[in-house]
């Protein structure tokens, strides 16, 4: 069938894709007699390799290649997601990945362990590189003559790639829970009805996925970005950590401690009920002390008080509630002064010290600077910590427990 392709796409004649699959050049034709890949009028697609190396594989602990194509006959299973989930794989460029690396002048040893922190498998070196590929190694040339440590660059590809990593794994569970396996079990006796379906719903829903994630990572990075500036901004014209005036409003951060933990012994489906509540009790009881959720993060949230002493009061009835609906401990930290309001979040120095104090608090402890009570509030009873250094904050603060006045 024809297809439309890129001009630079490489496409594959029959016996360089037998031979990168490791069938025989009959075995690839029986394959696509049997409706398993498609040519174009020019050659073969990169998705049709992905289609036969998987096919090999299968085929090899499965009975042999006959057994697996009767099965596709049969209307067992279909290929059809791959084409649709697999954009990127379907064009392949005309270099291999080993010329790639030698024509962007990266080491080998590098390569690796830029594939082992990203998570991937490190691809043959003999095998035609994907179009996509070509052009994140082209961006990750540019990025390793940054002066930014090697470590550091490594770090930062294993914290995204795991995140990345994470919620492509849930998302794919999500279409297999609720779309898959209902319509294999609703069209059990008519198994290509099933597949044409799944087909179908995949081709509108993956590249909406895809939208909705890369839309997120942008909004965090734009978030991180004017946290950043502003927090420049601030250490230029600011007046120090303690800096603060009357009706500067309060930010709180709330941390549950244990919650990965939890979550991954309870399983996807009750974590992501308990974190239900959880935000719940946040929305509600923030509003109870004339305060709001600004935005929760798995196991947090930064919430924002007009009253100091509403924000302390909150954060006592957090610590009371939340054992009682199977939450683990919470430690919250408060600090008042300042802010940069900017698409609904906020930035600047208060934003961040505030964080600062939450990572120092232990389970069950609300933490508070000097500047949120100066003085004694009726109902708050503090004691005094006295000057910390906190990290990634320039000056020691002073901090105080808050309890509950008896």
């Amino acid at each position: 069938m024809a297809t439309d392709h890129p001009r630079d796409e490489l496409l594959l004649d029959r016996s360089r894709l037998a031979l990168l699959s490791g069938f025989t050049e009959a075995e690839v034709a029986e394959c696509e007699t049997a409706g398993v890949i498609h040519a174009t009028d020019d050659g073969y697609r990169g998705i049709e390799l992905v289609k036969l190396q998987i096919l090999r594989q299968v085929a090899e602990q499965h009975g042999g290649l006959e057994r697996v194509l009767q099965k596709f006959r049969e209307g067992g299973y279909s290929l059809n997601l791959l084409e649709i989930a697999l954009p990127a794989a379907q064009h392949l460029s005309n270099l291999t990945y080993a010329q790639l690396y030698e024509k962007l002048g990266i080491p080998a040893d590098e390569i690796h362990s830029v594939m082992r922190a990203a998570g991937l498998p490190l691809p043959d070196p003999n095998q035609p590189a994907r179009v996509d590929e070509v052009e994140a190694f082209e961006n990750y040339a540019v990025i390793r003559v940054l002066p930014i440590p090697a470590d550091a660059r490594l770090h930062a590809l294993r914290i995204t790639g795991e995140s990345l990593r994470r919620a492509a794994e849930v998302q794919s569970q999500l279409f297999r829970e609720h779309v898959v396996h209902p319509l294999l079990e609703r069209f059990k006796d008519d198994p290509q009805e099933a597949n044409t379906l799944i087909s179908e719903i995949s081709s509108r829903a993956n590249p909406t996925v895809t939208a909705v994630t890369g839309w997120l990572f942008q909004r965090y990075l734009e978030y991180q970005t004017l946290k950043n500036a502003t927090e420049l901004m601030e250490d230029a014209v600011g007046d120090g950590v303690g800096t603060h005036r009357a009706g500067d409003p309060t930010v709180a951060f709330v941390d549950l401690v244990g919650f990965t933990v939890l979550s991954t012994e309870l399983g996807d489906h009750d974590a992501a009920d308990l974190a239900g509540k959880f935000n719940d009790l946040l929305m509600d009881i923030s509003l109870d002390h004339a305060g709001r959720v600004i935005k929760t993060m798995g196991d947090g949230a930064m919430l924002f008080f007009d009253s100091p002493s509403g924000a302390v009061k909150a954060g006592f009835e957090l610590l009371e509630k939340l054992p009682a609906v199977g939450l683990p401990p919470l430690r919250v930290g408060i600090h008042r002064g300042p802010v940069v309001a900017q698409s609904g979040d906020y930035y600047g120095s208060t934003v961040n010290l505030a964080a600062r104090i939450t990572d120092y608090a232990r389970p069950n402890e609300v933490l508070v600077s000097a500047s949120v009570l100066p003085e004694q509030v009726e109902g708050i009873e503090l004691e005094e910590i006295g000057e910390v250094t906190l990290k990634g904050i320039a000056q020691p603060v002073h901090l105080s427990r808050a309890r509950p006045a008896p």
